[in-house]
């Protein structure tokens, strides 16, 4: 077959992406007529801000104007026009005002009937104006920062490709097809604006699309012009050296960059720890106080909406702010594709011979309602005026039972997810050895199917052996050659392990087996390196971020609930304290009016009224929420800084954390009640026996 010409290239990439049109802008910029695929990618790319710019859309259509100067107009152009909405920089200003305008007016309205909590509600729209404000230059960063997990990888497969064949626009596409994220579609856009003339050649598009990356990831820029050097080089030595180094230069830049960010993350921890946690928690103190003397501004309803919305919300916003954009670290498997993965939002349920997916969130509602329900029929018939023990005992169920609901839905997400992201994780770190052994095997001259049942020989009762086993099984079962037994569509044994290394693995075995074993097995030898160097720079990561972790984990499951559990058996010490006195105060002002006293003790009795204080069976309620709340939020921290919030290791951190803290917190509770009420009655009494006395 006659090789193709760089014209006819070209046309076969406009037939294959872009519909046949008559119309088409200058020569050289985008063609009008898109391919189905095409939209479908720009649809997936674009589709994480639809709802704003929906929402900008609407605040457009009311017809209102609003001016803009030309920085702040140029900048939300740059910001639009990176993700692709089509809005104008002037709704975007236009909808954070009316959210502002909307929540100061509703905020006034529900201050009528509510008084100070309804116009606390007003503070909200500053929040959402800030946030609908900033939104744009926020996605940006987001995404950045989940695409830059992606970039070691990128890198990676760029070296690996290029140390056997020196072509550039290839290693575009063989990172295109390994890659399975967004950055993924960032390199197929790449070789789509190349075939539609965008680029005279796949370097100036890269060049142009690494150049957005200057301020966020200098390294990975610096590391793809070393790439692109190595094209110039005189000598095979020097053009090896110069791909060494990139990936090299990627890996310190990795460290550097986690260790600056674990640096950095003590100031903002101990912020959040101290003002989100620590202070709040211990202001509960004064609530009981406080309610005996400012019982129209302390009350129930502002109590839940500071404690319950207020304080969570800022802390989660914080934290967002704050530890949000983690540096580029090691991406984690997507094991969505995964064959015994059952469908999102779903778990297995092995009955009989059948595997039912049944959807988690109904077994996590059933347990909810069946907590809660005893707690209405005690606080219609058995509450009173008067604090008592019981109130905390009965209430305990309104934390327990969102708490159970959460961990029931987490561990049932989990409980197969998990086993499988385990076994990706351990054969990630059995394939350094594997591809060292395969590519011996390959070097001593075995074909890759011998070569292949010789290692899961070597590696039995392994991973890898499991993976290697269910190759040559393809082979010789069903007659599949060694690509197709590997990344078949349906029977491929890729699918079982859905791991970005394996895979990138495999596809050099294969790709250089077809060139020669001996190109096989020096790529599967210099692929072995670059997974040790990975893997040696992850375990350095690991310890850096350790301590801040630990800390972590120590107040989501143990410090926070404890503080809380003292806080509540205080408050219930208080208000009983002051329960009995207020009634003492009562009889002797009483007997003192019988003996035609002046009852100059009027005043004392208003302050050892505690019925107009915050009542214990919704104190305790609202406390205990706040705990199960900061223990989420702390979980989904944790996650975001140890894992980039990978959503599986959340869960799993939620399904972890949440019964170690809700148990600290009722046993805390209940023992420093009982055991604080106790205290005070006995002193009570004993100061009125002796005082009579």
């Amino acid at each position: 077959m006659p090789k193709k010409t760089q014209a006819e290239i070209v046309a076969d990439l406009k037939k294959k992406y872009y519909q046949d049109t008559d119309k088409e802008k200058e020569e050289g910029s985008e063609l009008i007529g898109k391919s189905r695929e095409y939209q479908l990618f720009e649809e997936e790319k674009f589709k994480e801000g639809a709802w704003f710019e929906k929402l900008a859309k609407m605040a457009s259509s009311t017809g209102i104007t609003l001016g803009l100067g030309e920085s702040d107009k140029a900048q939300l152009e740059k910001e639009i026009a990176i993700l692709g909405l089509e809005i104008k920089p002037e709704d975007v200003v236009l909808v954070s005002m009316l959210s502002l305008i909307l929540f100061v007016v509703l905020g006034f309205v529900l201050f009528l009937p509510l008084g100070l909590p309804g116009l606390l509600v007003s503070l909200l729209g500053f929040g959402s104006f800030l946030y609908l404000r900033n939104y744009p230059a926020r996605l940006i960063k987001l995404r950045q920062a989940r695409a830059s997990s992606e970039l070691i990888l990128a890198v990676l497969y760029m070296v690996i490709y290029m140390r056997t064949t020196s072509n550039l626009e290839s290693a575009v596409k063989f990172v295109a097809e390994n890659l399975e994220t967004a950055l993924s579609n960032d390199f197929k856009k790449m070789l789509w604006d190349v075939g539609a003339r965008r680029y005279a050649n796949i370097k100036e598009a890269l060049d142009n699309y690494v150049d957005k990356w200057k301020e966020y990831s200098p390294v990975f820029v610096d590391a793809v012009h070393l790439i692109e050097a190595s094209l110039y080089q005189g000598s095979e030595d020097s053009r090896i050296n110069m791909l060494n180094k990139a990936l090299e230069l990627t890996l310190e830049g990795t460290f550097e960059s986690m260790t600056r960010y674990a640096n950095a993350l003590r100031m903002p921890i101990n912020l959040l720890y101290m003002m989100g946690i620590m202070l709040p928690v211990l202001g509960l103190v004064m609530f009981p106080i406080m309610g005996a003397f400012l019982a129209d501004l302390v009350n129930p309803g502002m109590l839940t909406l500071l404690y319950d919305v207020g304080l969570p919300l800022a802390v989660f916003v914080f934290a967002q702010y704050s530890l949000g954009t983690r540096p580029a670290g090691f991406p984690v498997p997507d094991i969505s594709m995964h064959p015994k993965v059952p469908p999102a939002g779903r778990f297995n349920l092995d009955y009989g011979k059948e595997r039912l997916k049944l959807k988690a969130w109904i077994p996590a509602v059933i347990v909810l309602v069946v907590l809660l329900l005893p707690v209405p029929f005690y606080i219609a018939y058995y509450t009173t005026p008067h604090p008592q023990e019981s109130d905390v005992y009965v209430t305990l169920l309104v934390p327990l039972a969102p708490a159970l609901a959460l961990f029931l839905y987490a561990k049932l997400l989990t409980k197969d997810r998990i086993k499988i992201r385990e076994q990706i994780a351990s054969i990630e770190g059995e394939f350094a050895e594997a591809s060292f052994q395969l590519g011996n095997r390959l070097s001593e001259g075995y074909p890759l199917e011998i070569s292949l049942n010789k290692v899961a020989t070597t590696l039995k009762d392994s991973e890898t052996a499991n993976l290697f086993k269910r190759i040559s099984k393809n082979i010789t079962d069903l007659g599949m050659d060694v690509e197709s037994a590997v990344f078949d569509r349906k029977m491929g044994a890729i699918h079982y392990y859905p791991s970005a290394v394996v895979k990138s693995v495999m596809r050099v075995a294969v790709m250089g087996a077809k060139k020669s074993m001996e190109v096989a097995a020096v790529s599967l030898i210099n692929m072995s390196n670059y997974l040790r160097d990975l893997h040696r720079i992850d375990e350095k990561v690991k310890d850096i971020l350790s301590e801040t972790l630990s800390s972590m984990k120590f107040q989501a499951s143990f410090l926070a609930p404890v503080i809380s559990g003292l806080v509540v058996g205080l408050t219930a010490m208080i208000l009983v304290i002051l329960d009995l006195l207020g009634t003492q105060v009562s009889e002797m002002m009483a007997g003192d009016a019988a003996a035609g006293g002046f009852g100059a003790g009027t005043w004392v009795l208003g302050i050892f009224q505690v019925s107009e204080a915050v009542p214990l069976w919704i104190f305790q309620p609202v406390v205990g929420i706040y705990v199960v709340e900061i223990i989420v939020i702390l979980s989904m921290i944790d996650a975001q800084i140890e894992l980039g919030g990978d959503r599986l290791f959340t869960l799993k951190l939620m399904a972890t954390m949440i019964p170690i803290g809700i148990i600290i917190y009722l046993l805390t509770t209940f023992a420093v009640t009982t055991m604080f009420t106790g205290i005070a009655k006995i002193a009570v009494v004993a100061g009125n026996q002796f005082g009579v006395g």
